[in-house]
């Protein structure tokens, strides 16, 4: 009975989320928190996307915003990174804005390549935070993160890990935002 509990426990606390070093990308189950965010003014930050253009969370055209932070070694990550891409064809001319932080301290081409050998292609920005600037404001190095940020630059949604169902959440939560 002592190693089942054992067992259990270690099976729920690894998977919970990635890590910026797994291989392969466990996915979180019922864990999340929201970390004191939701309610409070994003984070400030400055990043470069991976096709060099300067962003910054405190002016980002008034649209909602998604940041993803996410790594290449995390299948969780990558997992979601699919389920963001019809979700920001469907909305980004309505007003939907991605940003997805590589929290691997890797330059652009490195992020590029990894996306390619994965046979990855995302249309919404990448960013790349070679500091790991960006990553600190949202995690202690569990990924992926998710967070939605409003139009008025308030968060309305943060969690972390990532399984099929969250697609639907993050969809209603961008139309109910967009509906503002």
């Amino acid at each position: 009975m002592r190693t089942h509990i054992l067992t259990l426990a270690f099976l729920f606390t690894y998977s919970i989320s990635c890590t910026a070093g797994d291989i392969v990308g466990p996915r979180e189950t019922t864990v999340s928190s929201t970390n004191g965010h939701v309610g409070t003014a994003v984070a400030a930050f400055e990043g470069k996307t991976s096709s060099g253009k300067e962003v910054s969370s405190r002016n980002f055209g008034g649209e909602v915003l998604i940041i993803d932070l996410w790594g290449l070694n995390c299948g969780s990550c990558l997992e979601e990174m699919k389920a963001l891409e019809p979700i920001y064809r469907e909305y980004k001319d309505k007003g939907l804005r991605i940003w997805a932080v590589n929290t691997e301290n890797i330059g652009a081409p490195e992020m590029k390549n990894g996306l390619a050998e994965r046979k990855m292609e995302v249309s919404y920005d990448l960013l790349v935070d070679p500091d790991l600037e960006i990553t600190k404001n949202f995690t202690s190095w569990f990924i992926p993160v998710t967070v939605i940020v409003d139009r008025e630059g308030i968060v309305q949604y943060y969690k972390v890990g990532f399984n099929q169902a969250d697609a639907e959440k993050i969809k209603a939560k961008v139309e109910a935002l967009l509906a503002r």
